[in-house]
Order: structure tokens, then C-alpha cells, then sequence
């Protein structure tokens, strides 16, 4: 009698238990199949390979099929890979005379002259990439905004505008650091413009999660109507043949030593005026651009910019060290700085207003906003911090 029990129960449990183990199982090879299905769009027809001294590969992939033109928002595009701003913001000098900005520019650049006319360099991507870039990519976009004190390992020290105006552009020379960080950690110094949830982010980082190394990579991170990303994923469309978006950026500066660094600004197109330019370097060079289709808000203007720092460390692991890792000290060779930060209103490059508000919302990682001190320098904003701070 009891076995005619026990026999069917463990039938139904088998039959139960095996249809679980189905129904994970499918839903795992779906998974793997969209993975799959993603690289095939990622991983474009390479004219030329290039492999760095640091082992990435860069496929040289024809203008026309990176895979920013697979965005549904870009399929009727007039875009061209000679595309660059017709004109530039004019700059405002200061009146002040102090010592210049020391520092030394990063190399930045493949070998040689990198790919051929009429191609653009794009990172080739691999399956374990694609989970990376996605988990972080998600992680990223639950902590835009608003910036408050309760974000679970997430930590800032920034300097941004309140003025409610249109805003053109943003830029500075960020000196590069290298922090020390865990696998599941990130450092960054980055710019920043948005307008509500929409916004573009643009600096160094170091990601070990995203980039599978410790090294300081080149980023940039778009958030645009229900797309949030990391380097060509989201529309930005490179255009430079021997820059790469998300490069290693070397050397980097250390602390008391050398200072290192690289110029970089956000300007709206003064041609095309929904489109943001992704500039480098002072007189700029454009890098690529975001085509103002893609954006709800951001695409009309950006009514907040912001620079600074940006770490995270999961909860209860001590979080990494922002900026050059140190206390802050008024030294752009023993902190991290944003120098010559400056806004674009109006087309016209100028210093950011006097009552930026800076933010911390920890003791571990200062801002430190010093204002027009004049000469190469102008404006500097340091920031920066130690670590050692448990997520909440």
C-alpha cells in the first residue's frame, strides 16, 4: 500500500523537477542564442586587423556598418565617415596671468596611421565582453539619477551647474590616474551634460568588469530614451580611423611624479545642431558624434553639466580609491583634476558660473572647486579620495 503511494509521488516529483529543469534550460539557450545573435552585430566584416601591444583587437570595419547604424533610430541616416564640425566654439580669455596647467598628454592612437579611408576602428567583442558590457551597463543606468546618499556602493564627488539654462558644451583636461580596484569594482574621472533622465558621460576609467583588464581605458557611457550603454553600443558614431573609442590610455600620471593627461569636451554640432561632437585634444579633433535622433531631450539641449569623480564597489567590500587615491591636495601631480573646465552657452567657450554646487555624499572622496585661477590653467576643480568605504 505504501509503495503505491511513494511510487506516484516520486513520479509527479520527477515529472515536476525535470519540466523545472526544461523550462531553465531553454530559457538558458535563448539567452545564448541573443548573445550569439548580438555578436554577429557587433562583430562587423573586417577590412584590417589590428592587435595592440596590450592585446586588443581592432577590426577596421567599414564606415557604414559599425554597429551604431543598427540603432532603429538611424536606418534613413546622411551621415559620411568625412563628417567633422564646420566650426568651433570661439573661447573667451581670461585676464588673469598664472603658471600654465602642468601636465604631459597621454598617448593616445594605434600604430601607424591606423585603418584604412573610409573605415573606422571597433573593438572586437567577445561573448564574456557582451556579459560584462550588459551587466554594467544595467548596473549603470539604475544609479544616473538623482545622485543621493543611499546609492548601494556607488560613490561621488562632483562639481556641477544649477543655473537652469541651455547649455552647448562641456570640457576639461582630466589628468589620468590608474587605481587599484577588484574585479567587480570601477574608478572613474569623467565630464558630463544631461537634460532629465538623457545623458552623456565621457572620461578615463579603470573597469576591470567592463574591459576584462586593469588597465585606464578612454570611455564613454549614453543614456538615450530607453537605451543606456557603454562606447558604440547606443548610437554614438565613431569617426576617427586611428583613435578608438574605448583605447588604453598610457602612460598614466603618478602621484608625485608626472601628470598626465587628456582633453576632451562634449559640444553640440554648431552645423547640425542635434548632434553632440565628441571632441579631443586642444585645437580639438572630432572622435565621433551622438545624432541628435536618438535622444528625447538631450537631442534639443542640456540644461546640467558636471565634473568629477565616480567609484563603486559592491556592498560591504571596501570601495576603490578615487582620483590619484590620495587625500586631496591643492597639486595637479598628487590629485586628480579638472583643468581649464570650462561650459559652452551660446556657441562661446566660457569659464562655469561662480555658484557651482559640489557634491559628496561621503567623507572618503572630496571635491574641491577652486574657480578661474586665469593663465593655461583657469579653472581647476580637483576631487578625489582614499577609498576604504563599505557600500551601503
Amino acid at each position: 500500500m505504501g509503495l503505491k503511494v511513494i511510487i506516484p509521488y516520486l513520479l509527479v516529483c520527477y515529472l515536476f523537477f525535470y519540466c523545472k529543469w526544461i523550462e531553465g534550460y531553454t530559457k538558458l539557450s535563448k539567452e545564448v542564442l541573443e548573445l550569439e545573435e548580438q555578436l554577429k552585430r557587433l562583430n562587423k566584416p573586417a577590412v584590417k586587423t589590428i592587435k595592440t601591444k596590450y592585446g586588443d583587437i581592432y577590426d577596421c570595419v567599414d564606415f557604414y556598418k559599425q554597429p551604431s547604424f543598427d540603432h532603429p533610430l538611424l536606418k534613413n541616416h546622411n551621415f559620411h565617415p568625412k563628417m567633422q564640425s564646420t566650426s568651433v566654439p570661439r573661447r573667451v580669455s581670461s585676464k588673469k596671468m598664472v603658471p600654465k596647467l602642468d601636465y604631459k598628454l597621454v598617448n593616445i592612437g594605434l600604430e601607424a596611421e591606423g585603418c584604412p579611408m573610409g573605415t573606422v576602428p571597433i573593438r572586437r567583442t567577445t561573448i564574456d565582453d557582451l556579459i560584462r558590457a550588459k551587466l554594467h551597463s544595467e548596473m549603470h543606468a539604475s544609479k544616473i539619477n538623482p545622485l543621493t546618499e543611499d546609492k548601494p556602493g556607488t560613490h561621488y564627488a562632483v562639481a556641477r551647474t544649477k543655473q537652469n539654462i541651455n547649455y552647448d558644451g562641456v570640457g576639461a583636461v582630466l589628468n589620468v590616474w590608474n587605481i587599484p580596484v577588484q574585479a567587480s569594482q570601477y574608478s572613474s574621472g569623467r565630464i558630463k551634460i544631461s537634460n532629465g533622465a538623457e545623458s552623456i558621460e565621457v572620461g578615463w576609467t579603470v573597469n576591470p568588469g567592463l574591459y576584462g583588464d586593469n588597465r585606464t581605458h578612454l570611455y564613454i557611457y549614453t543614456n538615450a530614451g530607453q537605451s543606456h550603454c557603454f562606447n558604440e553600443q547606443c548610437g554614438y558614431i565613431h569617426v576617427r580611423r586611428d583613435k578608438p573609442l574605448d583605447m588604453v590610455l598610457e602612460p598614466v600620471s603618478s602621484y608625485g611624479g608626472p601628470s598626465y593627461g587628456i582633453t576632451l569636451s562634449i559640444v553640440r554640432d554648431v552645423a547640425k545642431k542635434s548632434n553632440w561632437l565628441l571632441q579631443m585634444d586642444d585645437p580639438p579633433i572630432d572622435l565621433g558624434f551622438w545624432p541628435g535622433e536618438i535622444f528625447t531631450n538631450l537631442g534639443n539641449t542640456a540644461t546640467q553639466v558636471e565634473w568629477g569623480g565616480e567609484v563603486f564597489s559592491p556592498p560591504n567590500v571596501p570601495g576603490p580609491g578615487m582620483g590619484s587615491g590620495h587625500e586631496l591636495e591643492l597639486s595637479t601631480n598628487r590629485t586628480a583634476v579638472c583643468g581649464r573646465a570650462h561650459i559652452v552657452v551660446n556657441d562661446t567657450i566660457v569659464n562655469p558660473p561662480d555658484d557651482l554646487e559640489v557634491f559628496h555624499d561621503i567623507d572618503n572622496y572630496q571635491i574641491d572647486n577652486r574657480g578661474d585661477v586665469g593663465g593655461g590653467a583657469n579653472y581647476l576643480i580637483f576631487y578625489g579620495g582614499p577609498g576604504g568605504a563599505t557600500g551601503n
